[in-house]
């Protein structure tokens, strides 16, 4: 090529000095060729800009996939459930406590009458043993009514204590509880509520994730129409190259024919003539290529431009994504995130009391046992008591007068005895009720366990969702880098690409300084062999038809029919070889 130039050189300085202009092709020729490789680069890295775009953004839209979403928003869900009946639950057991309160009332004045018989019988069963010191068997006798008068008193000593501990067990948990009922029912309807909110917030974030992800992917699918129609239309670069390249070779043909055998006989005028009209020939195929590549690189110009928009947009979109700002925390998770830490606080404070109130269910309901065994071991009591005192008075009547003080004490022995029975039998009956108010108690649905408490389920939700939104942070702060550096790389790139401030001004100057020089008309007269020889060759090396055709009109010869030999690609073309 570096041959040729020279060739066209001297042809065209020998000729009417066209140095500058034989150089300045050549200049356009190699700045086009290298500005439109330059401009192919720089459309294929937009295109891995967009690329890296929507794999963040797939990254993103992951950060809280179906499958993570399915499983917060269900522990979140049974989390809701599970505290909603938590008030009630607690009510109900605060109605079990206060029927055994109100039971073990009931209880208590028949403990103090038991406590009361048992004095009565331990003074007679003392009163017995005097009467009947200097009688034999009775001093065995009294020392063993007396003793089991004492397992009674012990007995029901110890039935009275377990009952006033059920008693002064129960006051602080009731007020404690309904205190808790309370602060149930200001508390967990807004627990429960917010909860409830962050699940719907949750699958409206998805949602939207999907619905932005959407608008990026159709920005992107016409950013990359764009690319194609661009790229197709910057075949423009290497078709002007190829008419420069052309242009050349026509002023290395006229060389060749001038230094032939042939084109040594015309003499200089002709000489001169041959080669302005060569020169004309191309001057004319130099302003229709730079016609052509002006109007098209104008449009190339103007679909890059656009690009800045397009990426505009997908910018836009990247910030409400991120809330306004680069790095910025997801607003709609990290809300949740508050919400549910809020949520954990008064969970555990509210299962630590269930936990309590459920201890002293079981508490009660044991105490209730022993107090059951208890009054089955007093009424043991007073019927060894009985028959003892009965025994006792059948001996007495045996005896006669000597056994009849003792016969009156053993049978105030066996009245009270009646009397410690007639309580038992009414601490029994009522008893009953306070196991019923017990039992109740444990029927109320337990606590969670530990493995599937609310503060451990909404631990695993909050382990979730603080993950999440810690990985769409990191995602949402790699994307809008991404975005940035885009816009910025876009910015840089359309900078070089300005092709008709440069390359079309240098196609302007070829033309320019050619067609000076060049008269309008010429004596093509006595050169009829010289461009039957030149023109054929010429004409060889076109590839578009318009060449060929202009190639005729400057020349005198008819157009040709054949087809051209290089036709542009279309889009589907290059839709298929690209994408």
């Amino acid at each position: 090529m570096a041959l040729a130039s020279a060739q066209v050189s001297q042809a065209y300085s020998a000729s009417i000095g066209g140095v500058q202009a034989g150089a300045r092709l050549e200049e356009a020729r190699s700045r086009i060729e290298q500005r439109f490789l330059d401009g192919g680069a720089v459309l294929l890295s937009v295109l891995d800009i967009l690329n890296r775009m929507i794999g963040s953004l797939d990254t993103l839209t992951q950060s809280l996939d179906e499958e993570t979403a399915a499983a917060t928003m269900a522990e979140l869900n049974r989390t809701v459930t599970a505290l909603s009946d938590l008030a009630a639950r607690e009510t109900a057991r605060q109605t079990g406590f206060r029927g055994v309160a109100e039971t073990e009332k009931l209880v208590r004045p028949n403990v103090g009458r038991m406590q009361e018989t048992l004095r009565y019988l331990r003074t007679f069963a003392v009163t017995a043993k005097i009467t009947g010191a200097g009688i034999a068997d009775f001093a065995g006798f009294a020392e063993e009514i007396l003793q089991r008068i004492q397992e009674g008193a012990n007995q029901v000593n110890a039935f009275s204590d377990k009952l006033k501990k059920l008693s002064t067990d129960l006051g602080p948990v009731m007020i404690k509880g309904e205190a808790t009922v309370a602060r149930y029912k200001e508390t967990i309807p807004h627990i429960v509520q917010n909860l409830s909110t962050g699940v719907d917030r949750i699958k409206g974030e998805r949602r939207q994730l999907a619905q932005r992800a959407d608008e990026v992917k159709a920005i992107a699918r016409g950013i990359q129409n764009k690319l194609s129609s661009t790229l197709s239309a910057m075949q423009i670069g290497d078709i002007t190259r190829q008419r420069i390249e052309h242009c050349q070779y026509s002023f290395e043909v006229l060389s060749d024919y001038l230094a032939s055998p042939e084109g040594s006989e015309l003499n200089a005028n002709d000489r001169q003539r041959l080669t302005a009209i060569i020169s004309r020939l191309v001057a004319l195929q130099l302003d229709q290529s730079r016609a052509d590549f002006d109007r098209d690189t104008a449009r190339i110009v103007e679909t890059i431009a656009s690009f800045r928009s397009d990426l505009g947009e997908i910018t836009a979109v990247q910030q409400a994504m991120t809330g306004g700002s680069e790095g910025q925390s997801n607003g709609v998770l990290r809300e949740l995130e508050s919400g549910i830490a809020e949520a954990r606080s008064a969970v555990a404070e509210i299962e630590e009391v269930a936990r309590a109130a459920e201890k002293l269910s079981e508490d009660t309901v044991q105490t209730v046992r022993e107090l059951l065994d208890g009054i089955s071991v007093v009424q043991n009591v007073r019927g060894d008591i009985h028959y003892m005192a009965l025994n006792t008075n059948l001996r007495c009547s045996r005896i006669g007068e000597e056994g009849k003080a003792i016969n009156v004490v053993t049978a105030e022995l066996r009245h009270f005895a009646a009397q410690l029975d007639e309580s038992a039998e009414l601490i029994l009956v009522q008893l009953n009720p306070l196991e019923d108010a017990a039992k109740h108690l444990l029927d109320q649905p337990a606590t969670l366990t530990d493995e599937e408490s609310l503060d451990t389920r909404l631990e695993r939700a909050l382990g979730r969702i603080r993950s999440a939104g810690d990985q769409m942070e990191s995602d949402l702060g790699v994307m809008a880098g991404e975005g940035q550096r885009g816009v910025d790389d876009m910015n840089k790139a359309l900078s070089r690409l300005d092709f008709q401030a440069e390359l079309g001004e240098i196609l302007r100057r070829c033309y320019e300084d050619m067609a000076s020089t060049v008269p309008d008309e010429i004596d093509m007269s006595g050169l009829e062999g010289a461009i039957a020889v030149i023109g054929p060759r010429i004409n060889k090396k076109y590839t578009m038809a318009s060449e060929r055709e202009l190639h005729a009109a400057v020349l005198g010869t008819e157009a040709p029919e054949e087809a051209p030999l290089t036709m542009a690609l279309s889009d589907d073309d290059l839709d298929a070889a690209l994408f």
